[in-house]
């Protein structure tokens, strides 16, 4: 029910197979249909003829020959297979029921998805003299066949549409296609195809029911009927089961690998007797020719109702406007400029069933007009521009924080003078020489700068590893404190701040729990309040802080890289600071590593220079291993890993940038590690909560939520017996009043009505099982600040009790604490072998193992290398699928994050600059 991309590989083979053998309709062949404003040029319309279509497979298109000469031979790609395929239980009611209309409602919405595909994926590559820019075209030759049937001889219906390697350029000239977008946006493209299809068949009368990702089923069609019909979709699971994964976290070409290893010769069956097999499973699965029959006549007496047309139509009318305007509050929270295809996507994933294509694009052109959106180029990740918007409320959050940075400059009294600075500084170095840990230069200025500003913000952006904590910011909180300054260490996360506040030796607190304190601190004393990690801050509470900072009148040292990862909500604000001027110091000299050679890789790492990197691993750094089978690569980091002592193994830091990766790894590690006894004992099995990390316009809405979904609130409602940080699960869910039946820890029910109350002050968490064997290590991942716990904690599980499900825990200084596995206050942790490269930014080991494959376009780029490779002293070793393909990757991927205000955009690289979909 996803769309699939196949590349072609011979236009004889492509013009066989789309032309024969499949069942359709009585005795005819399947239908066939040219579609496309590229087709349209070439006065390609109707039926697809044979021969028409193998030369515009062969490239010759419009009196020319399309393609490459090398050494002599034409190189040229007939082109690509987009696959559409229906619900199961559309196929069924289509096919098995015999209600023809789905036919015509499953072309509509390949249609709609096909003009999707054309408006913001059709691209081509001009080359001008030495440069190659990306233009879109917006014009696709395309093939469409529909077939009914799967390989598995189920009922299927499906579109195989064949997107031919020919587009028109600005200039009228035909070249060959760029299908980059074609591979990383397929779950968008199926997406669009299953929005417009639910419409279509809620106007054919039928109810549906809704799952994630867009994805519905026709009411009525049982989970019985559609497995005893879903054999193709069965093998595929246990292909990819085999690997280790799933349907849902295997990646496109997983799934392909797996399609292909599980596909079966395509078989001539008669259609009659297809048919007659069909109603006979249907009927032993409980759906016969009366529930067929009963279900179908009952959704044409809808149809042809005149309240239900209206109704639809009404529905239609404002929906479109409500999902466009959710869906760019939830896309802003994470963006400060999102794509115009993702807005698409994503406001025809909240009007699922309502909703058609044509009416959100309507209603995204009507917000641009009246300005609730603002039209701005979103660039991708390899930097390439494309048709996009920000909100106003990004463009006012900037605004603000920036405004109060530059009247902050030079209103404060300086904490020093330059002569008591200087003696200062000079004091500190004097004493770290002695203790064999010289000053650099570098460390001398920052320090001097920060204690005789004048600036109400100030910063400091240091490169991974220059040790900018304990000796800059150390010194600078002991010579605050001593002049009467209350120093506070902040930082986005509460592992963060801990580490912080340790180092400088004050009050610690997170950046999110500081700004919830509205009144001054430290008896009224003047404030520095220093913010480590701030290339994670957000432009929201960046904005915040500042305001707070403003309103109490106290100074601000932002701390943090601009090279390494930033914020996961919108924004860049340090970055964006820096850029409009804002006072910073500067530490470049790295003195973290132990290792030349792997300090050569973070520096060629920096510089983005990832071929360089890892040839500096390779003269002793490290070491790259290569693996095109992900199991594989995992299976070889586990047993490196389960090889090494306790010892060695807590000096060691293992990332995986994906969190279905993370615990997929995680797993082989458990497997081995059992298997060399780091792990013993009996096992016990319970449910850790692990955070759904809602938007707060998600937070809002009815569909975020699951029953069995753990909610907690961060502040009391009294009026409603709700209390601060309990626990309480989703029983019922209303979609139609945003109602949530809640059940507390104690049976009590709770009446959540999410557009009345509580939903910004709200965390939920989804359920997950979780093993546990004495050996373990867990970390904790919710504070709680009663029972010691902070976000990131880290600890070895001692013992096990099957019979009172319990654990006990060693953390931090050797104390202990004992789980209650059932209550949901401890059962807030995760495994902790591997972390993602977000969670990894800040940590420092002496030896790093990353899984890089090179194919995950979200997850691997320039920031996330460099931090990866940064985090070690010693050594770090690279487990890829590709060495050059991961080069190639790392060198295109510049990690970009935009801003709301098209002048503070963080530098990127000179690129491609034409308008299309926005891709990762």
């Amino acid at each position: 029910m996803v769309a699939s991309v196949a590349a072609l590989t011979s236009s004889g083979q492509a013009a066989s197979y789309y032309e024969a053998d499949d069942y359709y309709a009585g005795d005819r062949l399947s239908p066939s249909e040219w579609q496309g404003k590229g087709a349209a040029a070439l006065g390609l319309s109707g039926e697809v003829n044979r021969e028409t279509f193998r030369d515009v497979l062969d490239g010759k298109i419009d009196g020319q020959q399309l393609g490459t000469m090398r050494d002599g031979k034409l190189e040229h790609r007939p082109g690509w297979d987009v696959t559409l395929s229906a619900p199961k239980s559309v196929s069924i009611m289509a096919e098995v029921a015999g209600d023809k209309r789905l036919f015509a409602a499953h072309g509509q919405a390949v249609k709609a998805a096909l003009a999707h595909v054309e408006q913001y994926m059709a691209a081509t590559r001009v080359r001008d003299g030495g440069t190659v820019t990306r233009e879109t075209t917006g014009n696709l030759v395309i093939a469409s066949f529909q077939h009914g049937t799967s390989r598995a001889q189920d009922p299927q219906l499906h579109t195989h549409n064949v997107i031919l390697n020919a587009t028109q350029g600005e200039d009228g000239t035909w070249r060959s296609l760029e299908p980059r977008a074609l591979y990383q946006l397929q779950k968008q493209i199926g997406a669009i195809y299953r929005q417009e299809l639910a419409l279509k068949v809620r106007e054919l009368g039928y109810q549906i029911e809704t799952g994630k990702d867009s994805m519905f089923e026709i009411k009525g069609v049982s989970p019985e009927v559609l497995d005893a019909f879903s054999l193709r979709s069965a093998d595929i699971e246990a292909a990819l089961g085999e690997r280790g994964t799933t349907r849902e976290a295997a990646s496109a070409a997983e799934k392909q690998v797996a399609a292909l290893a599980t596909r079966q010769a395509k078989v001539a069956a008669d259609p009659v007797a297809l048919v007659a097999d069909w109603r006979e499973t249907a009927d032993k699965a409980g759906f016969d020719a009366k529930a067929r029959l009963a279900l179908l006549r009952e959704a044409e007496a809808q149809a042809s109702s005149a309240d239900h047309r209206a109704s639809m139509g009404l529905q239609g009318e404002g929906a479109a406007s409500r999902a466009v305007a959710y869906a760019a509050e939830k896309l802003g929270e994470r963006q400060s400029v999102f794509s115009a295809a993702a807005l698409h996507e994503e406001a025809g994933r909240a009007g699922l069933g309502k909703v058609s294509y044509a009416q959100i694009t309507a209603a995204i052109a009507s917000a641009s007009k009246q300005g609730a959106l603002i039209d701005r180029a979103h660039i991708d990740r390899r930097g390439a521009e494309f048709a996009g918007f920000t909100t106003p409320a990004n463009v006012e959050t900037e605004a603000r924080l920036l405004r109060i940075e530059a009247e902050g400059r030079g209103i404060m009294p300086a904490i020093a003078s330059p002569l008591a600075a200087a003696k200062a500084v000079a004091s500190a170095a004097a004493q770290a020489w002695r203790s064999g840990f010289a000053w650099n230069a570098e460390q001398r200025e920052a320090t001097q700068q920060l204690l005789t500003s004048r600036n109400r913000i100030s910063a400091v952006q240091g490169y991974a590893g220059t040790a900018k904590t304990t000796t800059v910011l150390a010194k600078f909180a002991r010579e605050a404190e001593a002049r009467g300054l209350a120093v506070v260490a902040l930082a986005p996360t509460a592992s963060a701040a801990m580490v912080l506040g340790e180092a400088v030796g004050a009050r610690s607190d997170t950046v999110a729990r500081h700004l919830l304190s509205p009144e001054r601190s430290g008896d009224g004393k003047p404030a520095a309040w220093i913010v480590d990690e701030a290339s994670m801050l957000s432009a929201r509470d960046t904005a915040r802080l500042f305001e707070q900072a403003e309103r109490q009148n106290a100074r601000v040292i932002l701390v943090g890289d601009v090279k390494q990862l930033g914020s996961v909500e919108a924004g860049a604000a340090f970055a964006q600071l820096q850029g409009a001027g804002m006072e910073t110091a500067k530490l470049s000299e790295i003195l973290r590593q132990t290792n030349a050679n792997a300090k050569e890789a973070v520096l060629a790492s920096i510089e983005g220079d990832a071929r360089k990197a890892l040839s500096a691993l390779d003269k002793g750094g490290g070491k790259i291993v290569e693996n095109a089978d992900r199991s594989e690569r995992f299976a070889a980091i586990a047993e490196e890993y389960a090889k090494l002592g306790k010892a060695s193994r807590a000096r060691t830091l293992v990332i995986e940038p994906s969190r279905e990766g993370r615990d997929a790894l995680t797993a082989d590690i458990r497997t081995a590690l059992a298997r060399t006894g780091a792990l013993t004992g009996p096992a016990v099995t319970m449910q850790s909560l692990a955070s759904k990390g809602l938007t707060r316009a998600e937070a809002g809405n009815p569909q975020s939520y699951e029953q069995g979904d753990v909610v907690r609130f961060t502040r009391d409602f009294a009026d409603k017996g709700v209390s601060r940080g309990e626990a309480y699960r989703v029983e019922r869910i209303d979609p139609a009043k945003a109602a949530i039946t809640l059940k507390s820890e104690s049976g009590r029910d709770v009446d959540w009505r999410l557009r009345q109350w509580g939903a910004g002050h709200s965390q939920t968490f989804v359920p997950q099982s979780l093993e546990l064997k004495a050996g373990d290590n867990i970390r904790f991942t919710r504070n709680d600040r009663d029972a010691n716990r902070i976000n990131g904690l880290q600890g070895e599980v001692l013992a096990v009790d099957e019979a009172s499900r319990t654990a006990t825990v060693q953390v931090a200084r050797g104390q202990t604490q004992t789980l209650n596995l059932d209550k949901a206050r401890d059962q807030h942790i995760a495994h902790a072998y591997v972390e993602t490269a977000f969670a990894a930014q800040g940590r420092t080991a002496d030896h790093v193992m990353i899984h890089a494959d090179s194919r995950a376009t979200n997850l691997i780029d320039q920031k996330s290398f460099y931090v990866g490779v940064s985090r070690a002293r010693e050594s770090v070793a690279i487990f890829t699928n590709d060495r050059a393909k991961l080069v190639s990757a790392i060198g295109e991927r510049a990690g970009l994050v935009q801003t709301a205000t098209a002048q503070a955009e963080v530098s990127r690289p000179v690129a491609e600059k034409r308008m299309g979909a926005g891709l990762g």
